[in-house]
């Protein structure tokens, strides 16, 4: 992920309510649908970070053949998603809300009990996570490459998975670095997902 110092102030209405949220640095992935309504099309992905607040996180996204973006902002800590729609070319003073509604949490789709962080080198971990305490083969294995920074890790989304599957592999991570303040470079996914739960 590298870092890129955009000031994107996002004003949101909700009722008589008026909250601002700032994102100062964000980071791109680009995707192909594989299923579903959009199947085969190509999506960009912009994500934004707080480096003040690893809370706050917000996707600014379209499929290829979709007239307008989608701008999805979390707020971890009111466990709110407010849905927003804009146009490809307009500014986000032009977001309009859809909705808003407390952050479902999803089942997992593979059981994980155990996470496992190696250091390879200084700057490159490979995490594997494990279905049980006692598993000897990983359902998951990624490689993380990270940097140091001069503010703390948020709380990433590493891969299209339940967000308790997330906070685990965030947690273990970040309890085998000397600080929190590191970012991420880049993650590989070496082993994906063998079987669903």
């Amino acid at each position: 992920m590298k870092k890129n110092f955009l000031l994107l102030f996002c004003f949101i209405s909700s009722f008589v309510f008026s909250q601002e949220y700032h994102f100062d640095y964000k980071c791109y992935d680009n995707e192909t649908q594989i299923k579903g309504e959009y199947k085969g099309n190509k999506r960009i992905n912009i994500i934004y970070f707080n480096s003040k607040n690893k809370d706050l996180m917000a996707y600014d996204y379209y499929f290829s053949q979709q007239p307008l973006r989608s701008f999805l902002l979390y707020n971890f800590e009111t466990n709110n998603l407010f849905s927003y729609s804009i146009n490809h070319k307009s500014e986000f003073s032009s977001l309009n809300l859809i909705h808003s509604f407390p952050i479902k949490i999803y089942q997992d789709e593979i059981k994980i009990e155990r996470v496992d962080v190696e250091e390879v080198s200084g700057n490159i971990w490979i995490i594997k996570a494990f279905p049980s305490q006692k598993s000897k083969k990983s359902k998951l294995e990624l490689k993380v490459v990270l940097e140091k920074s001069d503010f703390p890790m948020p709380r990433i989304r590493f891969m299209d998975l339940s967000p308790n599957i997330h906070n685990k592999i965030y947690d273990a991570l970040l309890s085998k670095l000397v600080s929190t303040n590191y970012q991420i470079i880049k993650l590989s996914v070496l082993l994906p997902i063998t079987k669903m739960v």
